[in-house]
């Protein structure tokens, strides 16, 4: 009880806020960055940033409108910071934005506004990470975004400070001096090549198809340098489904067609390192419901529950690429004791024709089951919220096994 009220004492410290724990996390990650070995750092990285709502319908706190006048809740910016294999690092961007009432409906007011005073200007802070990051490690970092970031003062702010960016285009932008737009120059720019892809389905399953890829450079109406447009186009259809398109703008140099479907590759990591992100956060560890009764305390318990759900999206990410990697570069040396004491308890005989004892995809597989996960086959991984039911679960074991390691020594005997 007195652990409880301590933290909601924290949660609402008048000199506590999400961007004091952000700025120190931030911190952290950079001097991480800094003491590797040269044979350890990578020569880039890769900042992936999208947003999401947390809707607070029926709270108590008022956070402002969504989508609807009457919605409640607040614009998550997040920001995930991965390496040059996609795993992720950590949580470099965290924006809280609430969007007041009075303005729903001024649509046309807030495209009149300057930039710095747009919702749009959240993608900045990520950029300025990346100034200070490349500039005190000396590893560059790619941006990718999706389409709501395309965006031409966006576009002209990376370019003045030298920070790269992939974008998947939104608007059929007009180039200059030209009545052509994007998509005329696309037509006319002749198939570099094909490449072979997975495209996913309506239900999800994955089909390797031929893909016609296309580059161009194109100076584009206020923005100030040109961009390369990369377009990826499927030739081979799939039954009762619309051809995959995309077309991404970057401000990198394509030169070869493995460069190009380098970057199709880099932006397809998107959905699943953000996305996969977000679901940690709301089906895992249920940022939405959370009632606290002042914006305050919610966003140092979510900045907080982020930080938590960063370590288990890489954790699970490198279960599923790195099977075998030993979790005790995960878990504290006590952690990795117990859960080794708790592998005949709760794994079963399936579970360890699957994985090797002690390694990452071991680890996820036990705090599946610790969770309620029934590991039915071919149903793949635990899902998150029976990862951080066990992870609750888990920590809690922790706990008692530190106290019961401190309290019945030998020499208390």
């Amino acid at each position: 009880m007195h652990d409880l009220k301590g933290f909601y004492r924290f949660l609402n410290h008048k000199e506590v806020g999400p961007e004091d724990m952000l700025r120190a996390y931030r911190k952290g990650l950079i001097q991480w960055a800094c003491s590797l070995s040269s044979d350890e750092k990578p020569s880039c990285l890769y900042l992936f940033q999208d947003s999401t709502f947390g809707k607070y319908h029926h709270r108590k706190v008022e956070l402002g409108y969504l989508e609807r006048p009457h919605d409640n809740g607040v614009l998550i910016h997040n920001g995930v910071l991965t390496d040059e294999h996609f795993v992720p690092w950590g949580l470099a961007v965290q924006q809280f934005i609430q969007r007041r009432r009075s303005d729903f409906g001024k649509k046309r007011q807030r495209q009149e506004r300057p930039f710095k005073q747009k919702e749009s200007y959240k993608w900045v802070e990520g950029f300025e990470f990346g100034r200070k990051f490349q500039r005190q490690t000396g590893i560059a970092l790619i941006q990718v975004f999706d389409r709501e970031a395309d965006i031409a003062d966006l576009f002209n702010h990376a370019c003045k400070y030298r920070q790269a960016f992939l974008v998947r285009s939104h608007f059929n932008r007009k180039a200059q001096n030209s009545d052509q737009t994007l998509q005329d120059c696309i037509e006319q720019t002749p198939a570099a090549g094909q490449i072979q892809r997975f495209i996913l389905d309506k239900q999800g399953k994955k089909y390797l198809r031929n893909c016609e890829v296309r580059w161009t450079s194109i100076q584009f109406d206020g923005i100030n340098k040109p961009l390369c447009v990369i377009d990826l186009k499927q030739i081979e259809p799939i039954e009762n489904q619309e051809n995959a398109h995309w077309v991404l703008l970057t401000n990198l140099t394509v030169n070869d067609l493995a460069q190009a479907e380098k970057l199709i590759e880099v932006y397809s990591k998107r959905w699943t390192t953000c996305e996969d992100f977000h679901k940690c956060l709301k089906s895992g560890c249920a940022i939405e419901e959370r009632q606290l009764n002042s914006p305050k305390a919610l966003f140092n318990a979510i900045t907080l529950l982020s930080l938590l759900a960063i370590a288990l999206l890489r954790t699970r990410h490198l279960a599923q690429t790195s099977a075998d990697q030993s979790a005790d570069q995960i878990l504290t040396t006590d952690e990795f004791n117990l859960a080794q004491i708790l592998d005949a308890k709760y794994l079963m005989p399936i579970d360890r024709t699957l994985c090797k004892k002690g390694s990452v995809l071991w680890l996820v597989l036990l705090l599946g089951r610790m969770g309620g996960h029934q590991g039915m086959k071919n149903h793949g991984l635990p899902g998150w919220q029976s990862i951080w039911a066990g992870w609750k679960y888990f920590q809690n074991l922790v706990d008692g096994f530190s106290m019961s390691r401190n309290l019945i020594h030998p020499q208390n005997l």
